[in-house]
């Protein structure tokens, strides 16, 4: 599977309709976007803690919506995701936060089937909830953290510890992390693995050739797309 980070942030703000909407467009087979709660509890489409130099957190819906308006974009809730998408594509949704995973459980699964998306977070916490009260929704145990210490980053090469604690159906991991035998190991435990975020034209090409990788998530889902239309071409010309 192909999966827009953020949608298509090379032709639209990132985590916008608008950038949705193009990789929708592009070919993309999943959408992915960033959970985050107002101080009047509603769920938005965001990926930083804070907005302007404000926390998320602080503000109500419709401070940040003003803000984001007067930086010319508009930043979507959840629910407006999902009611414009609703039957048009699947989803890649990372919670950024904790203690809201089965509010967005239950918002996604009003307007998608359990098998039309798909639920991330580097919360091993997070994700045990979610299965713990959903244990048909699948979720996936990201890993690489840019600013992680030495001793999570060894857990990240060695994640299964955390992806049982978890309740992990799959893993997602940084392509840095694609060494020492990560994919190997993955593989033995029976854990599908998700890359991203994966730009390079080459990089796509070499993981759509690895059975062990199962979806690439890319700031570039027209180059992806592209690829994966050639690489079954060179297949087809094979058989």
């Amino acid at each position: 599977m192909i999966i827009a980070h953020r949608g298509a942030p090379g032709y639209a703000k990132e985590n916008t309709i608008e950038s949705f909407e193009k990789a929708v467009a592009l070919g993309a087979d999943m959408i992915e976007f960033d959970v985050r709660r107002t101080k009047d509890n509603v769920l938005i489409v965001f990926h930083d803690e804070r907005i302007q130099g404000k926390p998320v957190d602080d503000l109500v819906y419709g401070e940040i919506k003003q803000i984001a308006e007067n930086r010319g974009f508009h930043l979507p809730t959840v629910e407006e995701v999902l009611r414009r998408f609703r039957g048009r594509t699947k989803l890649d949704v990372e919670l950024k936060e904790r203690d809201y995973e089965v509010e967005i459980v239950e918002l996604l699964s009003k307007h998608f089937e359990k098998d039309q998306f798909v639920v991330t977070s580097f919360n091993e916490p997070s994700l045990r909830i979610i299965k713990d009260n959903y244990p048909g929704i699948q979720v996936g145990l990201l890993l690489g953290k840019l600013d992680a210490s030495l001793r999570t980053r060894i857990s990240e090469y060695f994640p299964m510890k955390r992806c049982n604690k978890a309740k992990a159906d799959f893993l997602v991991a940084h392509f840095k992390l694609l060494r020492f035998g990560f994919l190997e190991r993955a593989r033995r435990n029976q854990k599908p693995v998700f890359v991203w975020t994966v730009n390079d034209e080459e990089a796509i090409w070499k993981l759509l050739n690895d059975e062990r990788v199962c979806a690439i998530i890319t700031d570039r889902p027209d180059l992806a797309v592209s690829v994966r239309e050639k690489y079954f071409s060179s297949k087809k010309g094979t058989t």
